[in-house]
């Protein structure tokens, strides 16, 4: 048995008038975000070793504690005062680091148009589904644990989620072990541990702050016209992909089962369709390279 370990991290549009933590706070006053993601990186631990490594001597030579992609992106923080040039050169240099592991690392996201599931789904069906946040991460541990168990993978193989800290990480931990207790969701045995961490802790969940972002972006342009940014177009074909995300043509699909449907408040675990990599919607590729044993 192998334990892969996914971290991952959220990304949105905040609210520039308001205090960003109050939009993971579930203040029904808060900003809706346009677009919400949760998205990050799972791999094996012989992988996350040598990444975590390389991630490190990269931030201790240029002498930044962590990488922060919103600040990176805005040159303020650590990264104030820093050309544009200097900026690219060290997004390329981390973005290599996982470029090398090809497809033993694969990137996994769920995004939601937001303003679209308020105003499609009633307030009783959002309770079932939950916030944003635990959709999203619903959804992300549900297409891993399906994954798993539809390609080559050991029948034994499980994975932790290590999520980076936030005003719903302990709902979201209460879901992830709903699932994993569920006996009539088929794939629950793929479901092995999940707590919250923090970049402290875990070099990992930079490279999740690192896809959020991206993921973010990416899922925004699609929704605005504007183009997709080089960085996460440089990882398609290199590393591998598996996304998904609710606009409205599927909140439509999901309204009826969601509002009729006898569950407690985030009880209704969506059974998402298998992937199809022609969906131009998003990149997909259905598997991981074969573990390392």
């Amino acid at each position: 048995m192998a334990i892969f370990r996914f971290f991952c991290d959220e990304g949105y549009d905040s609210d520039p008038h308001q205090d960003s933590s109050r939009i993971l706070s579930g203040d029904t006053s808060a900003h809706t975000p346009k677009v919400y993601v949760v998205a990050g990186f799972i791999s094996d631990e012989r992988c996350w070793a040598k990444i975590a490594k390389a991630w490190d001597e990269k931030n201790q030579r240029i002498g930044v504690r962590r990488f922060h992609a919103s600040h990176l992106n805005a040159r303020d923080g650590e990264f104030k005062g820093w050309s544009k040039n200097r900026q690219i050169r060290y997004a390329k240099d981390l973005l290599r680091i996982l470029k090398e592991r090809k497809k033993r690392i694969h990137a996994v996201s769920c995004g939601i148009l937001a303003r679209d599931y308020d105003r499609i789904v009633s307030p009783e069906g959002r309770k079932k589904l939950g916030h944003p946040y635990i959709a999203c991460f619903k959804s992300c541990v549900a297409m891993i644990a399906q994954q798993m168990s539809t390609n080559n993978f050991e029948p034994d193989d499980k994975f932790a989620v290590i999520l980076d800290r936030n005003n719903l990480e302990n709902e979201a931990v209460k879901v992830f072990y709903k699932m994993k207790d569920s006996v009539e969701w088929p794939y629950s045995k793929r479901l092995a541990t999940c707590a919250p961490g923090t970049w402290q802790d875990f070099t990992e969940l930079q490279p999740a702050d690192l896809i959020a972002y991206e993921t973010f972006k990416l899922l925004l342009s699609r929704h605005s016209g504007r183009s997709v940014r080089k960085s996460i177009e440089s990882m398609f074909g290199k590393n591998g992909f598996l996304g998904y995300y609710f606009d409205s043509t599927t909140l439509e699909l999901l309204k009826v089962p969601l509002e009729t449907s006898e569950c407690a408040p985030n009880g209704f675990i969506v059974q998402l369709p298998g992937p199809a990599p022609d969906d131009s919607r998003e990149p997909i590729s259905a598997y991981w390279d074969a573990p390392e044993r």
